[in-house]
């Protein structure tokens, strides 16, 4: 049994991707006009490290992966029900990620992490202003 339920670290990757505060959406909402360009890159390589966290997952577990049209918005709706769908066998099985071995409900508190981290550097960007 893993220290955390399926719904609790469900409830995690919500918070860390669509909280009214310190979340992508909550970061991604402060920006306005011409963004700064690091933001597009953050986005996107959020959207590829949540791809490849669950592809491990779905190899792992047998969980379908996340559909492959979906950008980080849809991606980030998607896999709280993917997480709240995951069994306790499912959150304990063994994944190697960057060369480091990890429990799925690891490699997803792992995902929250870098999610909220990645969020407060879009913020921080989002602040600043841009001129053409």
């Amino acid at each position: 049994m893993t220290p955390f339920s399926a719904d609790q670290l469900a409830a995690l990757l919500d918070e860390a991707d669509h909280a009214p505060w310190e979340s992508v959406r909550a970061a991604l909402s402060g920006v306005e006009g011409q963004p700064h360009p690091r933001i597009g890159w953050l986005t996107t390589h959020l959207a590829v490290t949540k791809r490849e966290y669950w592809g491990l997952i779905a190899a792992a577990t047998g969980a379908p992966p996340p559909p492959d049209d979906y950008g980080l918005t849809r991606l980030m709706a998607w896999e709280i029900g993917a997480a709240r769908a995951l069994s306790d066998d499912a959150l304990t099985r063994r994944v190697v990620h960057a060369g480091a071995e990890f429990g799925v409900a690891e490699l997803l508190r792992l995902n929250a992490r870098h999610t909220a981290w990645h969020a407060g550097q879009i913020a921080a960007l989002a602040d600043r202003s841009r001129s053409a």
